[in-house]
């Protein structure tokens, strides 16, 4: 086994045609900062859980779901209460191949975890078909990526987002987020969950969370970490936490990369 600068387990990896495909443990309740990769990814995640943020962009893992990174995208993690455990497909960003990474198209959640079953099960097989099927798979992945279309949200969709994480504290409602950015609440909620594929009402949720096992990873106490992010009180930050992160945050102690 290898240790990735620290913070990470390499279990398994091969390299083909280019590719770099490695499969990662990554321990319980792991906090990293802001940092990049020089890579572009793909990913699956195959146990436990992990949740990024870069900006207002904001994404949980679904296990067995296909996602990808893009190459030196400052980006903050936080791993579950079971840690995780992850496959990813790693390529140069000059490899033309990788736009599928660097410009990302949306995945339906269908599409997401049939392009991500595709390259488990062929990085399962016996390794002396592994390397065929990987490559394989990993190929179609990404052509299949490509030709996807990728729509880009309008800009007042985009404005609401910005503003739901810019005034998590006291948040506007639907109506007023409306009124701001010129669209009727109904078709702002609609078009947020079309476009993001969750309501507004669960973006800010996950983007308190983030923020407020950032402050008890600091030290803040929970009732203070609980009002800074807007939370009604430390019971109710303590039930938000256990929805995402599958703990309390009394169990999510920091284990910091060494």
């Amino acid at each position: 086994m290898n240790h990735i600068k620290g913070y990470a387990v390499i279990d398994d990896e091969m390299r083909i045609d280019g590719l770099h495909v490695i499969e990662v443990r990554h321990a319980p309740a792991l906090v990293l900062p802001t940092h990049t990769h020089d890579t572009a990814k793909l990913g699956v995640l195959l146990a436990g859980g992990g949740s990024e943020r870069a900006g207002v962009e904001l994404e949980s893992h679904t296990p067995l779901a296909l996602f990808t990174r893009r190459p030196y995208r400052p980006h903050e993690t936080q791993y579950h209460a079971q840690g995780a455990r992850l496959l990813f497909v790693q390529m140069d960003p000059d490899d033309r191949r990788a736009r599928a990474a660097i410009d990302p198209p949306r995945l339906d959640p269908a599409t997401a975890l049939q392009l991500g079953g595709h390259l488990v099960r062929a990085f399962g097989e016996l390794r002396s078909r592994r390397s065929r099927l990987v490559r394989d798979a990993a190929h179609m992945i990404l052509h299949t990526l490509n030709e996807m279309r990728r729509p880009r949200p309008p800009a007042w969709l985009d404005e609401a987002r910005e503003l739901l994480v810019a005034n998590m504290v006291r948040p506007p409602t639907l109506r007023e987020l409306g009124r701001v950015v010129g669209a009727h609440p109904v078709h702002l909620a609609q078009s947020f969950r079309a476009h993001w594929g969750i309501t507004t009402r669960h973006y800010l949720r996950a983007h308190r969370v983030f923020r407020a096992l950032e402050f008890i990873d600091r030290g803040v106490g929970l009732a203070e970490a609980a009002a800074a992010v807007g939370f009604a009180d430390q019971s109710h930050m303590t039930r938000a936490i256990r929805l995402e992160r599958g703990a309390p945050p009394g169990a999510l102690r920091r284990q910091s990369p060494t």
